[in-house]
């Protein structure tokens, strides 16, 4: 792609001035209208060192309010978020609806330093996959992102000039100010990586533009029109969306998996008092040896309502050291949250190196209550079996522990258990008119839920259906689970 971009081409003072101020009242005014039409806006400026892409990024910016944008540079990046799934840090700086996220280096740059043989970035967690990548930007642009991507291409007399021209504006300490400078830097080894990686990221969702920056002149007015046709299609493809029907054919390759469990299952209460202190026991010193060795651990919790996931991660947590482990309570999302990606929020609570993110309730909501009540169009919710596939292989590729719990009662026992909650001062608050209207869905239900566990479970995430109608039997086979798969992450 590199070697079809005309970089001899010169734009004259007088030119660039009167294309300019036109340029940049449209670009002002498009920004606005993307905060009104709540649309989010990725902007990536990759490219060679030495392109000076900085004088490019502010003249961008200085015609764009700043309350509506952020700017970050995966340049940046901490050791602490090396512990971290790769992507962990840009999900966490995605833009609100109608806001503007720019990096002045994005992903690309970690692996492409990686790529060419930078020995600071030499470790296996800058080994991520251009397929990676491309599925990181799909599920972004499908959820409403609009993602900009701007190549900077210079060529190779041009990169050592402007390296003598940063010298002498910032004398010897300029690399401070630009970290990874142009010095040493080997352009054909860079030009090959960079080949690479835009002919295998240039996608529909999200395709590359290459901006010439041998004349500044040039590079600037070529971005601003990038910029300004993308935002105009941005807003041209909102206006056209149309929602998704809320009617869909029952997939009848999902087979009844919840059948198959026999909820008669118990355990008395003296014998549930005698294990369950020895499993906590357990755990206690698990946690300890999970943290030595630097293993966190995400666990979700689904089921029913009343179906006893507070009790049981209740019994889980006092096992545990109160310090390495953190409890995520989980419901609708608030109008804050609702303005990002759904997935957004539980990217804010990965856990931190040797400790345990516990959710009650998860990111299977949108497969769950939002395809049952029709917050989800059919689309959204039959797409984020892999977006969610795709996140936990993700957590895993990292070393987390991940385990997915449904804890499974029959509509009788739930029956009695809202009763119960009803009659008991102590308990009322914890039955709503929500609960009860949930029943009447209880086939709809038992529909998502089989679809969820058979197209969510899998080695590295796995499910595991506690039967639940025992309180005290759910309790121990959760810990029992947990205590499985430590020994069997330990070994």
């Amino acid at each position: 792609m590199l070697e079809k971009i005309n970089l001899k081409r010169k734009m004259s003072k007088k030119d660039y001035e009167k294309e300019f101020d036109d340029l940049a009242a449209k670009v002002g005014a498009l920004q606005r209208a993307l905060r009104d039409a709540q649309i989010p806006v990725i902007i990536v400026f990759e490219g060679f060192r030495g392109t000076l892409r900085g004088e490019l990024i502010n003249k961008l910016l200085s015609v764009m309010d700043p309350r509506g944008f952020r700017v970050y540079s995966a340049s940046k990046t901490t050791e602490g978020q090396k512990t971290q799934p790769f992507f962990t840090a840009f999900w966490q700086q995605l833009p609100a609806k109608g806001a503007i996220s720019l990096y002045h280096r994005a992903w690309y740059f970690l692996k492409n330093e990686h790529d060419v043989g930078d020995p600071d970035e030499a470790s296996s967690w800058y080994e991520i996959e251009h397929e990676q990548i491309n599925t990181f930007e799909r599920e972004l642009t499908e959820e409403g992102y609009t993602i900009v991507k701007l190549f900077a291409h210079i060529s190779e007399k041009k990169q050592e000039k402007n390296s003598k021209k940063i010298d002498k504006i910032y004398g010897n300490g300029w690399g401070n100010l630009a970290p990874g400078g142009v010095e040493g830097i080997d352009y054909k080894a860079y030009y090959k990586v960079y080949e690479k990686m835009l002919e295998a990221t240039d996608t529909v969702e999200a395709p590359w533009h290459i901006v010439p920056l041998e004349d500044m002149r040039v590079g600037v007015i070529a971005a601003f029109n990038i910029v300004i046709d993308t935002f105009e299609r941005a807003l041209q493809k909102k206006k056209q969306k149309k929602a998704g029907t809320i009617y869909f054919k029952k997939d009848s390759a999902v087979p009844n998996i919840l059948s198959t469990f026999d909820l008669t299952k118990a355990i008395s209460k003296q014998d549930y008092l005698v294990k369950l202190k020895e499993y906590q026991k357990k755990l206690e010193s698990l946690q300890y040896e999970l943290y030595k060795k630097k293993i966190s651990t995400i666990i979700g919790f689904e089921g029913w309502d009343a179906g006893g996931k507070g009790g049981v991660i209740k019994r889980f947590t006092s096992a545990l050291d109160p310090l390495g482990y953190a409890v995520n309570p989980v419901g609708s999302p608030n109008d804050w949250e609702k303005s990002f990606h759904y997935l957004w929020r539980f990217w804010q609570h990965i856990p931190k190196v040797g400790e345990v993110a516990i959710f009650d309730r998860t990111w299977y909501g949108r497969v769950l209550v939002e395809r049952v009540e029709h917050f989800a169009t059919v689309d959204e919710w039959r797409r984020a079996y892999q977006e969610i596939n795709d996140m936990e292989a993700q957590w895993d590729k990292q070393g987390i522990i991940v385990n997915k719990f449904w804890l499974q009662i029959d509509k009788e026992e739930q029956y009695k258990r809202f009763e119960a909650r009803e009659k008991d001062p102590n308990k009322t608050w914890k039955i709503t008119p929500d609960d009860w209207r949930n029943r009447d869905k209880w086939d709809a239900y038992v529909d998502a839920v089989n679809e969820m566990l058979y197209r969510t479970d899998t080695k590295a995430a796995p499910w595991t259906v506690i039967e639940a109608n025992s309180k005290y039997y759910a309790r121990l086979k959760v810990l029992e689970t947990m205590i499985a798969r430590y020994e069997k992450v330990l070994k």
